[in-house]
């Protein structure tokens, strides 16, 4: 069987295997939310998605019932005929929906805890869900990439694990473990679909390495449907369009004199792109190829995820040790 055809089988049997909980068309990507120092809340946009069949339902049925941690929210979402939610009331004057969050007093009645809350979105006989993770003004995010970095490829990274195949990056789960105990925030973005959320958060949550799993974190994906996303990614070969707004949107949402990324690690130059823009420094770029090795500072020497953890406490100091020099130089 040629390579396209084992491909081809590979998602065949992977959308079989899934089809009884994946909603093709539909999806949520992860939501941020941040106490400010004076306690109020900012977060991301809240994009949320569901199946074509949602186009043809009545008026009376579109409304959107919001849900976190199993309490019913004090808000609901509206949906339109392209099955994409939005606020009441939030449209610009071109009559485009906008997708602004809630206000800080209406994100405090969901009474967030902190780190990782669950969303639920109901229309209908459809549901899909997200994450909300709540962080402090002062958190420090590490950044990695989902396809080519924790996978080992781009392409087969995303069908692989559909059919019960390992095809993650040797070492990674302990790695990002590591950083995430030394008090950072993880964050994983991937230029796939929003679509695609539920499977990515699947895959990358139920990975395991020698007993470690990922650490938590928000998974987030691009807003746009599946083809669009494509065209972006594999025809214009620009994901870096996405990644650098989305990251944008999130730096957005801590005090405008600090920067919260701290590190970044993906496997192409469109990733080193969109860190550099975001002013992580060039030495907290690290750059792996599907052999497994990274690359720092585009230094001829390589490295590995498992060489990484052997100096995580170098190169990503615990927190603590890190407050206590700001204060010492402050």
């Amino acid at each position: 069987m040629s390579t396209m055809g084992r491909i081809g089988s590979y998602i065949g049997r992977g959308v079989r295997s899934v089809s009884g909980t994946l909603n093709p068309f539909g999806g949520a990507v992860d939501i941020i939310v941040v106490r400010q120092p004076d306690g109020s809340l900012k977060s991301t946009p809240w994009y949320v998605r569901f199946g074509r069949i949602q186009g043809f339902l009545k008026a009376r049925e579109n409304a959107v019932n919001v849900s976190v941690n199993g309490v019913e929210a004090g808000f609901r979402m509206n949906l339109d005929n392209r099955g994409q939610a939005y606020f009441l009331g939030e449209r610009d004057m071109e009559n485009v929906y906008s997708l602004t969050t809630r206000t800080s007093e209406q994100l405090a009645t969901l009474n967030l805890k902190e780190g990782k809350n669950v969303v639920v979105f109901t229309c209908s006989k459809q549901q899909v869900d997200a994450r909300i993770y709540l962080w402090r003004w002062d958190a420090n995010i590490v950044i990695s990439d989902v396809d080519g970095t924790i996978t080992r490829s781009d392409v087969l990274g995303q069908f692989m694990p559909l059919v019960g195949r390992d095809w993650s990056q040797t070492g990674v789960a302990h790695l990002l473990s590591a950083i995430k105990e030394n008090g950072y925030q993880l964050l994983f973005l991937s230029a796939r679909s929003i679509s695609q959320a539920y499977l990515t958060r699947q895959f990358l949550f139920n990975l395991m390495q020698d007993g470690k799993g990922l650490p938590e974190g928000p998974v987030v994906t691009s807003p746009d449907g599946l083809f669009l996303s494509l065209y972006r990614e594999v025809v214009k070969r620009a994901p870096q369009e996405f990644k650098i707004a989305c990251l944008q949107e999130i730096k957005a949402l801590f005090p405008y004199d600090r920067n919260p990324f701290y590190a970044g690690f993906g496997n192409r130059d469109t990733d080193e792109i969109c860190y550099l823009k975001v002013e992580i420094p060039e030495g907290k770029i690290f750059t792996i190829n599907s052999k497994g090795q990274i690359v720092l500072k585009r230094n001829t020497d390589t490295m590995s995820y498992s060489c990484l953890h052997g100096c995580v406490n170098d190169l990503f100091p615990p927190m603590s040790s890190v407050s206590s020099i700001r204060r010492l130089t402050m």
